[in-house]
């Protein structure tokens, strides 16, 4: 029965199911598929952390929190953010995870007619909860300038984008789908075009941990009116448990708390108790040498075909796709197939943008996954190539 027929909302009705997810619903029924399209960390939580949660439920931690969360644990994320980035925010709230942080943020913060600039590619979420809250979506381009260069952004477009509509610069780095990450000279411009026209900078740092740069920047240094997500799905392995971070002026985070009182109500409970007695006793630098050494596994064997631009963070990298001896273009459904064919699951680059040119391969995977995984996208290189 179509949408229309039973009655849905025009707003629900603008929104198509994620080609993410259809990955996940093919995985279901695949037999050892070599899954590098998931979003989400390889390994396992860590034992203190997982020990401190099962403490948590089992001491009677299960009923509501405060809604901004408990106050000693936003103290903490206050501080983690100071000590990183020499900048303490305003204040903070505990979400349900980074897509509660933006639904209420987008919600709060954008009216039927405000605009918002959108990085090309971007993660699937930002367009539909834009399109939710009636807003005009703008894009501005961080697609290499040629093979191999990295993903960026041109200031000077930010800066022509912005108009006195313009209500969000929304900034994402380290960067789902690409792997990109922000420079500081490239954060400083999109902080200055924001305030010229008194628009809120709203930063996902979802992957903060898995930077390969010993620069990271992050808006929160460079203007009061940066609305940071942030979260410990990633970092410590737990999706799962919903576990994300708001923090920046307290006019805004007190608009985004009162919206969470009538919708998530607060972060689960057992979780942030967990959180705040185990974080200090973990140190996650491991993982992300682990994940460095992945990233370079992936830059070092991949064919060049694909003109991969080495990822700068987070645990994706975005291919091209091949062409062949003519320099056309192999069109990306005949590649996604014929990757499915050979149990590789990747995910196609028209899911986060406008461009079908390219696809977001994940390396949170084992060694022997990734290294299974470049075999075949070398084999299907060297066939299409000619």
């Amino acid at each position: 029965m179509a949408s229309e027929e039973i009655g849905l909302s025009s707003r629900v009705r603008g929104i198509e199911p994620s080609g993410i997810r259809r990955i996940f619903e093919l995985m279901a029924t695949m037999k050892d598929p070599i899954n590098l399209s998931i979003g989400q960390a390889h390994y396992d939580p860590p034992k203190e952390l997982i020990d401190a949660a099962c403490d948590a439920m089992r001491d009677g931690f299960n009923r509501y929190t405060m809604t901004q969360g408990l106050p000693d644990l936003n103290d903490v994320v206050l501080d983690d953010v100071e000590k990183r980035l020499g900048k303490r925010p305003e204040t903070c709230l505990l979400t349900s995870g980074v897509s509660g942080g933006l639904m209420l943020t987008f919600l709060s913060l954008l009216d039927p007619g405000d605009e918002i600039l959108l990085p090309d590619p971007y993660f699937v979420m930002y367009r539909h909860l834009a399109n939710l809250c009636g807003a005009t979506v703008k894009y501005y381009n961080t697609y290499p300038a040629k093979d191999g260069d990295r993903f960026a952004i041109d200031t000077d477009e930010i800066d022509r984008l912005v108009t006195d509509k313009t209500k969000i610069v929304f900034v994402n780095s380290p960067s789902n789908p690409t792997g990109g990450m922000l420079s500081r000279a490239e954060i400083q411009g999109v902080c200055k075009a924001a305030e010229r026209v008194g628009a809120y900078v709203v930063s996902d740092e979802i992957y903060d941990l898995f930077c390969y740069s010993d620069d990271y920047a992050s808006p929160v240094e460079y203007t009061d009116r940066c609305i940071q997500l942030g979260g410990f799905s990633k970092s410590y392995g737990v999706p799962g448990w919903r576990m994300g971070y708001a923090t920046g002026p307290s006019n805004v985070l007190d608009a985004l708390k009162t919206l969470q009182q009538f919708s998530f109500v607060c972060a689960p409970a057992p979780f942030q108790h967990a959180l705040l007695k185990a974080m200090p006793n973990i140190d996650l630098s491991p993982y992300r040498e682990q994940y460095r050494q992945k990233r370079d596994m992936l830059v070092r064997d991949l064919h060049p075909s694909y003109a991969l631009s080495k990822p700068e963070g987070a645990f994706y990298a975005f291919p091209r796709l091949p062409r062949d001896k003519n320099g056309v273009q192999i069109a990306s459904d005949v590649f996604i197939e014929a990757a499915i064919e050979q149990k590789v699951l990747i995910v196609p680059g028209k899911a986060f943008s406008a461009h079908d040119t390219h696809f977001r391969l994940s390396f949170a995977a084992s060694d022997e996954d990734l290294a299974a995984g470049i075999t075949v996208l070398n084999d299907l290189a060297d066939r299409y190539s000619g």
